[in-house]
Order: C-alpha cells, then sequence, then structure tokens
C-alpha cells in the first residue's frame, strides 16, 4: 500500500471524519491522493432494470470510500445491442437523474461507464463525467466502433476527445477497443491528460491482450490508467474482468480477478504530475524524428 493509501485508510478509520475528502492534502510532505472505485460489475445482457438497481447499489457503498467512481462500457445493456432503441438512454431521463442526483447527494465524480445515449435520432456509445454538484462536466462519445458486430452498424462513432480536468487532474477517456488505436492516446498525452478512465466489454478470450495493451498505452504516453471491464457472461461469452489501476510505468498498482468486484486505487497527483514532465522531454525528441 502506498502512503496515500494507508493514509486515507487512517482517516476513513478515524471516529467523526466520515468519508476521505476529495483529495488527500498534506501539506508537509506537499502531496495529494484521490481514491477511485472501479466497479467492475457482473452484468446481465439485455436486462436493463436489473443492471441499473445492482449499478446503484454498488455505487451507494463505493461512494462513502472513493472521490471518484468508474463504471463499464454499456453497463445498462451488458453489451446487448438487441432492442438497442428501446434501451436507449436520453439526456435527462430518468437514468441520468439518478446518476446527477447520487453523485450530487455524495460528493462524488461518477465516470458513468458508457451508454447508449441517444441524440437527435443518432445512438452513440457515450460516456458521462458527473461533478460532485450533479452537473455533466463532460462526454465522450467512443471514436472507434468495433465493427464486425452490431455496434458498428447500430452506433454512430463520435468526433472529440475528452479532456476534462477533475479537481485539477486533467482527465480523458477511451472505450475498450480503442486501446487499439495509439495516437488517440498520444492526442490526449500531448494536450497534458495525466488520467484516463477506460470502460470496456473485453472478453475472457483476449484477455492477454487486454493485459499487454493497457501498460503500453500507459508506459509510452505517461498516463495513469483506470481500465474498468466486466464480469459475467454475454451470450455465452466469458467476460474477462482483470479491471486494473496502472501508473505511468506500466505497473499495475490495483488488479481485480475475474468475478463481480470492486477495485480502489489512488492516484498520487504530484508523483505522476512530475513524471508527466519528465517524459514531456521524450515526447519532444519523438515528435523532431517524425518530422525530419
Amino acid at each position: 500500500m502506498t502512503v496515500c493509501g494507508y493514509m486515507a485508510d487512517l482517516y476513513g478509520l478515524l471516529p467523526g471524519w466520515g468519508r476521505m475528502p476529495p483529495f488527500l492534502l498534506y501539506t508537509g510532505f506537499g502531496w495529494r491522493a484521490m481514491r477511485l472505485g472501479l466497479i467492475q460489475m457482473d452484468v446481465v445482457s439485455g436486462d436493463k432494470e436489473r443492471n441499473i438497481t445492482h449499478a446503484f447499489e454498488l455505487m451507494g457503498k463505493v461512494s462513502h470510500q472513493a472521490d471518484m467512481i468508474v463504471l463499464p462500457e454499456l453497463w445498462t445493456i451488458g453489451y446487448d445491442f438487441h432492442n438497442l432503441g428501446k434501451n436507449a438512454t436520453y439526456m435527462g431521463d430518468g437514468l441520468i437523474q439518478r446518476l446527477s442526483s447520487l453523485a450530487a447527494y455524495t460528493g462524488t465524480y461518477i465516470i458513468a461507464g458508457t451508454l447508449p445515449v441517444k441524440k437527435g435520432g443518432v445512438i452513440r456509445n457515450t460516456g458521462l463525467v458527473f461533478g460532485k454538484d450533479g452537473d455533466i462536466k463532460g462526454e465522450y462519445s467512443k471514436r472507434h466502433l468495433f465493427y464486425g458486430y452490431l455496434e458498428a452498424e447500430l452506433m454512430r462513432p463520435g468526433r472529440k476527445l475528452l479532456y476534462e480536468d477533475i479537481d485539477g487532474v486533467r482527465t480523458g477517456m477511451a472505450v475498450c477497443y480503442e486501446f487499439y488505436f495509439p495516437r488517440m492516446w498520444r492526442k490526449m498525452a500531448k494536450r497534458g491528460v495525466m488520467l484516463v478512465a477506460a470502460p470496456a466489454s473485453w472478453p475472457a478470450m483476449h484477455i492477454y491482450q487486454w493485459d499487454v495493451l493497457t501498460r503500453a498505452r500507459a508506459i509510452e504516453n505517461g498516463l495513469c490508467i483506470a481500465a474498468v471491464n466486466m464480469s459475467g457472461n454475454y451470450r455465452g461469452m466469458k467476460m474477462g474482468g482483470h479491471s486494473r489501476f496502472i501508473d505511468p510505468l506500466g505497473k499495475v498498482q490495483a488488479e481485480a480477478g475475474e468475478e463481480e468486484s470492486v477495485l480502489y486505487a489512488d492516484y498520487d497527483e504530484k508523483a505522476y504530475k512530475d513524471f508527466g514532465k519528465q517524459l514531456a522531454v521524450i515526447r519532444l525528441d519523438k515528435q523532431r524524428c517524425f518530422h525530419a
């Protein structure tokens, strides 16, 4: 356990302190940490109401111990695209209001994985970032849809990357299959992103690629990655689990197993920010070599 992790647990045990504040700031040593709660849900394909109820049960528990909650990809439908129109989410509907209310009530940032959000007759695989006041601070729609499956046929790709400051930490988002597209990760790094939330629906049969790609994207860009996968089964296919928090050196600081679980990890702002400054020189050298 890191020093920040130890202090977070210590404060959680002290009577009268309650949950840890959004940043654990200790000016004598000059560091601060943010506790992330990664929810690796066992999702039932196509059972939207069950999945929503279960997710809120988990988030209610996690909100007492985390400053930021991250959910997996398409957790309301379990990556099931049958009856997609019926199961779509609309901005301002009951689910969005509940997520907003939970964030405001608990004072917790919620990165709501991704949802099948329908706007103007078009459905996109969209991640929403809810602030501690309940307002939507940012959104990201998956740009690289999984071709060869219904996702690419029934959804439209997004166009823009996410660059959102969460309590001073520049945060981005990528979704599942997008671990295979390194250029978008480099673009985020060049814009100063230091933490990427990566919701996923990654199958167990490709868990080796998950292991390599998640660490590779962290190493080559000097990023922390909160990769949140599903557990359970989708139409006979076992989901891979193994949600993980990876530091900029590619070290897996925390990792779940295959079953449903909540994974806690600490983002050490000072340590990772300093590393990013050092890596900026490497980025500049690579850019010069590319244009040489």
